[in-house]
């Protein structure tokens, strides 16, 4: 597997209580959007993925396709009727090895197990119900599978971004 040492990207805002910050997710200026996105995919289901460590591209059976991808301390998204063209040679599919995620700073943190393969296969003919955006990334939640959540992070060796991609309940 490869290792990719990381570190979290800084967060623009914090907040001062729990309800704060749930408040804070649901006024997110581009909630709107993830509405608006979500209309375009409601009661399509997943066919298929393909990824890179920058970006990440789900087909749905509707012929749309939710194309995410990281850019320094944020991540953007776009629902698009196009593939998304991205060079074959960096294109990871189904039936391609995890990498693992070695967080900085030290041993505390630990590594991670990022298996995109694993997560895309399982949700193959699951149905969209919604997006959710909030300062941490996209949410991504299908019909019986726990929240698919897609968050940016710094790639420590080459200082770039990357995704952090993982179920979360």
């Amino acid at each position: 597997m490869r290792i990719i040492p990381v570190e979290s990207c800084p967060q623009k805002k914090a907040y001062e209580s729990f309800e704060a910050a749930i408040e804070g997710a649901q006024n997110n200026p581009l909630q709107p959007r993830a509405r608006a996105d979500s209309e375009r995919l409601i009661g399509a289901t997943v066919v298929d993925a393909y990824w890179t460590d920058r970006q990440f591209v789900v087909r749905f059976s509707n012929e749309q396709f939710l194309h995410i991808w990281a850019c320094p301390e944020e991540l953007k998204w776009e629902v698009t009727k196009f593939a998304p063209v991205i060079p074959e040679r960096d294109v990871r599919r189904i039936g391609d090895e995890p990498v693992v995620h070695r967080w900085r700073p030290g041993p505390a943190l630990g590594d991670h197990v990022q298996d995109c393969s694993a997560l895309v296969a399982k949700r193959r003919g699951a149905e969209f119900q919604q997006l959710f955006v909030n300062q941490f990334g996209l949410w991504v939640y299908l019909r019986g599978h726990l929240v698919w959540h897609f968050g940016a992070i710094r790639r420590t060796d080459l200082d770039q971004p990357i995704l952090a991609v993982c179920e979360d309940d």
